[in-house]
């Protein structure tokens, strides 16, 4: 009996050692953001002269980077401090406060719940040092002046003088920041004209003193507006009800606001600075400058001279050369830009990697690709990755892949004494035919020492069908200026650019099918490019306009449309 009993004991315990633990299966997932249930003083306190604001939540809560995301208007010294204490976030005031003064208090998704991060989009505390809240209000959205996005996160300034050196002096009246659709909001400020100007504070001190720090601003100053009434008369402080405190000219106002849409841009490097010389690549050499120059010139003073093929970029901010001849020495040149700026290089031969784990290093090749294989609207091309010194004749050797047989074509080409990227080959292709092209090796050497390898290219020619066109219509009301229109693809690269100057129809011809957009610059000053703005001159950049529609191009269909440009 005791044997049995012993038995069952132990049968009783493996089964309890061998039991899978299950985790008890919760309820939906929380998706609400923490409640405020108690503020301390209240929310929209008169005569307020705390040292400290306590806001309890109804759950445990995190905070999320509060010297980034907690806003005071006016702005104080010293920023506030927050510190958790359980579920309340405690705001500790480190500066002494103006009298008579309404003073906001903006978190911006600073407060997120501890399990699930759900957080407060935002929570604002407003209370006065005085006898009434300010209750006016001016609102308005910030955008990016290149892509019209709206931009986020970037503080707004308002000035209750309008003197143009506020920016780069004082600190702002009051200033708010941009939410994630641009959007930005003065609550409770005083009835006044205001100055408008924000910034992209790199350093943080609330002062335009950064060439980089991007800005926007208003032409003229702009009025508040009445808040509009709360539909609620009663607020819930301290879990009792009161009334809502008396505000200063409070008036609901159904009259239209003007819309304060403001361009944030970076002013132009004016500085002619030359950058460090950059030479990744054997025999090539890119001369940087901080901003773009009209003219350039070289001169050389010293060492090995150099025989190079000199490319100024499309931008006009930087100078390639690529060397004819590798360098052997130390060479020093002078340039001069915009004939006025002058800079002595010592341009230094290329330091080649070493030998590693014992193995040989790869001879590079010269990179040969074809170009637009297949299209029957632009010619196919032989594209080269460093120009290629003159070769007096090569063959190439076409095949037209036919069910009935093969058709052989043999081409003979030559390669000048110039500045050769890449090489056309004339020959008609047929529509809808396969071919392949062949090009055996080091046929081509470039002037960096490469040669190529074989190539062999199979492709298959479109045909007509697989194109579509597009005709746009623009329409011209300010005819006082010209305006620069790009025709982009999917990846933004420009196919088309034209210049118009008034009504017209421009038709873009055999686009292959997909999705397209439509950027134009009103070009002010007439340049041929966009302009950004500058504030010590009160110039606005140069407004940008995109055809707000989708452009899906498929083949063998004419698409037409009218874009008003204004």
């Amino acid at each position: 009996m005791m044997k049995k009993s012993c038995l069952l004991i132990l049968l009783v315990l493996l089964m309890t050692a061998c039991a899978k633990i299950v985790t008890p299966v919760g309820g939906p997932k929380d998706v609400t953001p923490p409640k405020v249930v108690k503020e301390q003083p209240a929310n929209r306190s008169l005569h307020f002269h705390d040292k400290a604001i306590k806001i309890t939540f109804n759950e445990f809560v995190v905070l999320n980077n509060p010297s980034k995301t907690v806003v005071v208007s006016p702005p104080l010294g010293k920023n506030p401090e927050l510190e958790l204490v359980g579920k309340t976030v405690v705001i500790k005031l480190q500066d002494s406060l103006r009298q008579n003064t309404t003073y906001s208090i903006v978190l911006a998704e600073t407060i997120k719940d501890y399990t699930e991060g759900n957080t407060i989009p935002i929570y604002k505390y407003t209370f006065s040092t005085g006898a009434l809240i300010d209750s006016f209000m001016l609102e308005g959205k910030i955008i990016d002046a290149k892509t019209l996005k709206p931009v986020k996160d970037v503080l707004v300034f308002l000035y209750d003088k309008d003197v143009d050196s506020l920016p780069k002096t004082t600190r702002p009246t009051y200033l708010t920041k941009t939410q994630s659709n641009g959007v930005f909001t003065f609550s409770n400020i005083k009835k006044d004209n205001y100055k408008i100007f924000a910034l992209d504070d790199i350093n943080s001190n609330l002062i335009y003193d950064l060439p980089n720090e991007k800005i926007a601003f208003a032409d003229e100053t702009c009025s508040s507006w009445p808040m509009p009434l709360p539909k609620d008369t009663t607020v819930k402080a301290d879990s009792v009800v009161v009334e809502e405190p008396v505000v200063g000219d409070s008036l609901e106002s159904e009259t239209q606001h003007p819309e304060i849409i403001l361009s944030l841009f970076e002013e132009k490097d004016t500085n002619l600075v030359m950058m460090k010389y950059v030479n990744s690549k054997e025999n090539i050499y890119q001369f940087p400058y901080k901003t773009d120059f009209k003219s350039f010139s070289s001169r050389h003073l010293s060492g090995q001279e150099l025989s190079y093929f000199q490319v100024v970029a499309p931008t006009r901010d930087t100078v390639t050369w690529y060397l004819k001849e590798a360098i052997e020495d130390t060479s020093s040149y002078e340039f001069t830009v915009d004939e006025t700026h002058v800079d002595t290089v010592q341009i230094k031969p290329f330091k080649k990697l070493g030998k590693t784990n014992n193995r040989k290093q790869e001879i590079p090749k010269l990179a040969v690709k074809l170009l637009n294989q297949g299209d029957i609207f632009k010619p196919v091309c032989l594209s080269f990755s460093y120009p290629v010194k003159p070769t007096g004749d090569f063959e190439v050797m076409l095949v037209k892949l036919l069910k009935s047989g093969h058709d052989t074509i043999y081409q003979r080409y030559a390669i000048p004494d110039t500045l050769l990227f890449s090489l056309p080959i004339d020959y008609q292709f047929e529509q809808k035919i396969p071919y392949q092209l062949f090009i055996r090796d080091s046929v081509f050497f470039g002037y960096d020492g490469t040669a190529n390898d074989t190539v062999n290219v199979r492709f298959t020619t479109k045909s007509e069908k697989d194109y579509g066109n597009l005709q746009m219509n623009y329409l011209v009301k300010d005819q006082s200026c010209q305006y620069v229109v790009f025709l982009l693809n999917s990846k933004e690269s420009i196919i088309q650019q034209n210049v118009i100057t008034k009504d017209c129809r421009i038709d873009y011809e055999h686009l292959e099918p997909g999705n397209y957009s439509i950027k134009v610059i009103k070009d002010v000053n007439g340049n041929g490019v966009w302009d950004t703005g500058n504030y010590d001159f009160k110039i606005q950049p140069e407004p940008l306009f995109f055809y707000d529609k989708p452009i899906n191009i498929r083949g063998y269909w004419d698409l037409e449309e009218d874009f008003d440009l204004e």
